[in-house]
């Protein structure tokens, strides 16, 4: 058997070794393999179509709110999980003393997509016994899924909105799951509070801004203090606050 000569040999040592550090840097970047399941895929175009209806005026705010909820009720949440590559975010989320952190989500890699996506999206991650503090919003649909931790979820309807403060109904009260979700739109569950109660936790969110052409209010948060004063028909004077007093009191 013929030895190949020195320049051969090289020749082929350098095709080797591009071809893998080729294949390496497709591992790395999920380029090899199929990463976005069919399943998962087709989950998100109906997520984009949703917020789409939604912006297009085409649905209701309740009405995107009850299929959202169905929706999140039927994702696969490991496949989820793991296009949001979760275990690798849980794993370098620099978590604040209070409050929670925003992680970004990129979704660029899913195909199929008409356009760009009119819904925001982020991970919040948060420590044992931090928050997302207490919240409403003004012209903004938003819908959350529990990833991964125990939390308890808190809602209430905004019934009057006044100067300095909300006039608010309890809706929702209880413990959250990995899989469990909730909503809030202008005219349902408009105020939320999630605490987690896990050693850590994350929670998936949505959000479709500059919906309603009925709220001239710019689309952001309203910080409110739900322990306010009890009045008649269980509604409760809540005390619009600044971010940093919602942080320090329930953060």
């Amino acid at each position: 058997m013929s030895l190949p000569t020195r320049r051969a040999f090289h020749g082929q040592l350098l095709g080797s070794l591009v071809a893998y550090s080729l294949i390496e840097t497709l591992f790395e970047r999920n380029l090899l393999a199929d990463y976005v399941k069919p399943v998962i895929q087709k989950w998100l175009a109906d997520l984009y179509e949703l917020s789409r209806s939604l912006k297009d005026k085409k649905l209701q705010d309740t009405d995107f709110q009850a299929k959202l909820e169905e929706l999140y009720r039927r994702v696969d949440l490991p496949e989820l999980c793991s296009l949001l590559e979760l275990d690798r975010l849980s794993q370098t989320a620099q978590f604040p003393d209070r409050g929670a952190a925003s992680l970004g989500v990129d979704l660029s890699k899913i195909d199929g997509l008409a356009g760009k996506p009119v819904f925001g999206k982020q991970i919040f991650a948060l420590r044992r016994d931090r928050s997302i503090v207490p919240h409403g919003h003004d012209n903004m649909a938003t819908g959350f899924i529990v990833l991964r931790g125990d939390w308890v979820g808190r809602h209430y309807d905004r019934v009057e909105d006044n100067r300095d403060h909300y006039l608010i109904k309890p809706t929702i009260d209880r413990a959250f799951k990995p899989g469990e979700c909730s909503t809030i739109s202008d005219h349902k569950d408009n105020v939320h509070w999630f605490k987690a109660t896990g050693e850590t936790g994350f929670i998936f969110n949505i959000h479709v801004v500059g919906y309603n052409p009925e709220n001239k209010n710019v689309a952001a948060r309203v910080y409110v203090d739900p322990d306010g004063e009890k009045i008649a028909g269980g509604l409760i004077v809540a005390t619009k606050i600044s971010s940093a007093a919602a942080h320090k009191k329930y953060g």
